[in-house]
Order: C-alpha cells, then sequence, then structure tokens
C-alpha cells in the first residue's frame, strides 16, 4: 500500500515543480490536479453508467409502466387500484434515482481523494485573503482547491464539446 502511495505522490507532485514560483507553482499544480480528478471522475462515472445500463433501462420502462397504469386506472375511477399501481411506480422510481444518484457521485470521488493528498501535502499552508489591517483574514487549501475543481470541471466540458464538434 505505502509503495502505491509513494508512486501516486510522485506522479501528483510533478506538476508542483513545473513552475518556479512557489505560489504560482501550487495553483499551476492544484490546476492540474484538478483536470485529473475531473477526467478520472467522468471515466468513472461513464464506466458505472456502462456496466448498470441495461439495469437503469429496465427500471426506468418499470416505472413509466407502472405509472402509465396508474393513470389509466384514475381514469377508470378505481381509486384503490390507482393507489396500489402508484407506489408500485414510487418503488421503481426510488431505485432508479438513488442507482443514478450513487452512480452520479462516481464524478466526484477523486476530488475528495485529491483533497485528502493535498491536505497531506498541503495541510499547514494557509492564504491571506484580507490584509492584516483588515482582520488578516486566512483561508487553507480547500478555498482555492474548489475553486480551480470548478474551473477545471468548466474547461473539460468545453473541451469535450468541441472534441465532440469535431469528430
Amino acid at each position: 500500500m505505502w509503495v502505491f502511495l509513494g508512486i501516486i505522490d510522485k506522479i501528483l507532485i510533478g506538476p508542483y515543480r513545473w513552475v518556479h514560483d512557489p505560489i504560482l507553482g501550487w495553483l499551476f499544480g492544484t490546476f492540474i490536479l484538478c483536470i485529473w480528478a475531473v477526467i478520472l471522475g467522468e471515466l468513472t462515472l461513464n464506466l458505472a453508467f456502462w456496466i448498470n445500463k441495461r439495469y437503469v433501462k429496465e427500471n426506468l420502462t418499470k416505472t413509466d409502466y407502472y405509472f402509465q397504469q396508474s393513470l389509466k386506472a384514475k381514469e377508470a375511477g378505481d381509486e384503490d387500484a390507482y393507489k396500489k399501481i402508484n407506489r408500485l411506480a414510487n418503488e421503481e422510481f426510488g431505485k432508479s434515482f438513488f442507482l443514478l444518484m450513487a452512480m452520479g457521485m462516481g464524478f466526484i470521488w477523486p476530488a475528495f481523494f485529491a483533497a485528502a493528498w493535498l491536505n497531506i501535502r498541503f495541510g499547514d499552508i494557509t492564504f491571506l485573503i484580507l490584509p492584516h489591517w483588515m482582520g488578516g483574514y486566512q483561508i487553507n487549501f480547500i478555498g482555492p482547491f474548489i475553486i480551480l475543481y470548478i474551473i477545471a470541471r468548466f474547461v473539460v466540458s468545453k473541451l469535450r464539446y468541441l472534441l465532440k464538434r469535431l469528430i
């Protein structure tokens, strides 16, 4: 396990050393880390959808079927059948919803891994956001990391869009 962490640490720290200025190096390295986290998250999400595609499609088909049947029962005036069929539709929807939510979280797990690694490597670093005469408020690495992660997600989505248009 420690060998793996040692190897991954050497890979993750690399971009931080590409820029000689310490602050710019940290920002650049963290942005590259965020890009890697976004790409790994996208790959994980696509893999999860590929693996569960048939199951999700079946659940959504059942949900729609039960929903349509409950509407027919409602139109026919059979309130008891409507409630029972609608309950089945809600159960299928719940299964689909929570499966899709779980798979959707697949794209964000690398960000937590990256934040944990940043905490190990740079946990003591703080950034001054207000001058000392205004209170001297400081934030740790999480604030800039979140901003850079959002920017990285935006950049990757734009690049994906451009690649789709080119292909």
